[in-house]
């Protein structure tokens, strides 16, 4: 662990402490949830939890991610207010678990999308803060993807999996700007493809 990677690890900790958040690094590849799902990590307003797996290569990566997504329920930003008020992450999920019927369910997509997005320009800014051994282009790409990914599940009404995820798929990868300067409100055709070759 470098000297850096050590200070953010403890400034999450001094943070979590500070604002009454449980911060649980555990040492697993992945965490599993309710109905099954696996993943490598969360925060959780309700629960105000801040959990990430530790045992992966990505794990320095997840924390960040994760971390940011504390700081815009911190920060009360209006993206994060829009998905409280209108409980998108859970009306995402029923429609995905095909539990209940979900009209609007595109609505409540594209507003974690947008949350998603905020949050990974949030986790690029943590990351030059405290100079983390991270490649920024190549996580700008990965988190493109994972945000690319809420469009692309609009048509396959499925989650991906812990072994082929958007940010892990190099095919996915490959095609996406190492900027935040794309569509992000419709995929191009070469982004289309891209995940249908993909299997995700």
């Amino acid at each position: 662990m470098t000297k850096n990677t050590k200070a953010f690890i403890d400034h999450v900790k001094s943070e979590c402490a500070k604002y009454g958040i449980k911060c649980k690094l555990k040492p697993v590849s992945y965490l599993r949830l309710s109905n099954n799902i696996k993943c490598s990590g969360y925060f959780d307003e309700s629960s105000l939890e801040l959990v990430c797996a530790m045992n992966r290569e990505d794990s320095l990566e997840i924390l960040v991610h994760e971390y940011a997504h504390m700081t815009q329920w911190l920060d009360n930003c209006d993206i994060w207010k829009k998905m409280i008020k209108y409980d998108s992450v859970n009306k995402m999920d029923a429609w995905l678990s095909k539990k209940e019927v979900v009209r609007d369910y595109k609505k409540h997509i594209d507003i974690v999308k947008y949350l998603e997005l905020d949050n990974e320009k949030r986790s690029v800014n943590i990351i030059k803060k405290f100079n983390l051994d991270i490649d920024l282009d190549h996580y700008i790409k990965k988190a493109n993807a994972y945000v690319q990914f809420y469009n692309h599940i609009k048509t396959t009404r499925r989650w991906s999996t812990p072994k082929n995820s958007p940010y892990t798929n190099i095919s996915v990868i490959n095609v996406m700007s190492p900027t935040f300067r794309m569509n992000y409100r419709k995929m191009s055709k070469k982004v289309i493809k891209a995940f249908q070759i993909s299997g995700i």
